[in-house]
């Protein structure tokens, strides 16, 4: 037991930074859920529709490169959205076997609403540090993910270092 009454055992636990990163996306989302409540997107999901609005006419491989997820779960996404009527998939001009997905007007306004939405999600989350702090905050995550973006399941696309601006 430390001089707390803590044990050990969670001491050592939160000073993991796998653990604590796990736990910070929990609450992550968890605060993207309560900001987003009654729209039914996930966050996920807006960030497919941001990388669509962004970039028409991508395919389904692009698009999880482009979020860093695996081919099953971008299948998931895009399906879901298209059941939505947030997307349409078009057949590729140059090859049938591809399909080209593209945001709907629907899929503007839930994009529109949600990124209206998301800067609360972001003041709740980051509210507890200064703003010099979360500039250093922002700065290392990218600095971790750009030096260990090969480890994840999916590879994210990088298109320029995180670090630097377009």
């Amino acid at each position: 037991m430390s001089e707390n009454n803590v044990p050990d055992a969670t001491i050592r636990l939160w000073s993991r930074p796998g653990f604590l990163v796990r736990r910070l996306h929990q609450i992550s989302v968890a605060i993207f859920m309560d900001e987003t409540a009654g729209l039914g997107i996930t966050p996920l999901q807006f960030g497919a529709l941001s990388v669509l609005a962004a970039s028409p006419g991508l395919d389904q491989s692009t698009l999880g490169a482009e979020l860093g997820i695996d081919r099953a779960n971008v299948a998931d996404v895009v399906a879901r959205l298209s059941v939505g009527g947030y997307v349409t998939r078009h057949t590729s001009e140059s090859d049938r076997r591809v399909k080209n997905i593209y945001i709907t007007e629907a899929g503007k306004a839930l994009l529109h609403e949600t990124n209206a939405r998301f800067r609360n999600v972001q003041s709740r989350l980051l509210g507890p540090l200064t703003p010099q702090d979360r500039e250093t905050f922002v700065g290392l995550t990218m600095q971790l993910i750009e030096a260990n973006n090969s480890l994840g399941r999916a590879v994210l696309r990088l298109k320029r270092p995180l670090g630097t601006s377009e």
